[in-house]
């Protein structure tokens, strides 16, 4: 009789029955099955680099707070994501020539600006800090309703 995939030899009687199994196989076996069981609890683990590098979350809203959280502290190379919760178009803008009130928007020296474009509902963004200072930016369609956010850039 050919041995099969796992190297399964019974050994036969006289009439033909099997009596016992080879022990491999059962060992074989239950390193097949182990090994399936590690594989996935590592897939169950989280990724610690993507954990580290997780953004923080601003929520777009319709009504107030517009920004949610409207002021944060972030640490230089840290990621912000904003996303629109709303029903409507909103944007996340450092624009100065875009801002109708000059005190909504400002940036620390050696800042590029940043600017979303109109994000429909459900729409994200995220942008890079990678200079430390203070950042006010404002939502191009709803600055005149207040919807304005700040953030601090720590080294």
């Amino acid at each position: 009789m050919a041995s099969s995939v796992f190297g399964f030899n019974p050994v036969r009687t006289e009439e033909g029955a099997q009596t016992r199994s080879d022990g491999r196989t059962m060992l074989r076996i239950a390193i097949v099955v182990a090994a399936a069981a590690v594989a996935a609890a590592l897939a169950l683990l989280p990724d610690p680099a993507r954990a580290a590098s997780s953004p923080l979350v601003i929520k777009m809203s319709d009504k107030e707070p517009f920004y949610s959280p409207d002021k944060v502290t972030i640490k230089t190379g840290e990621t912000v994501e904003w996303i629109n919760n709303g029903a409507t178009v909103h944007s996340v803008s450092t624009e100065a020539a875009e801002a109708q009130n000059p005190k909504d928007v400002s940036m620390p020296a050696g800042a590029k600006a940043f600017d979303s474009g109109f994000l429909p509902p459900g729409g994200k963004y995220d942008y890079t800090f990678k200079v430390p200072g203070t950042y006010h930016y404002f939502c191009l369609p709803h600055e005149k309703a207040g919807m304005v956010g700040t953030i601090v850039v720590k080294k």
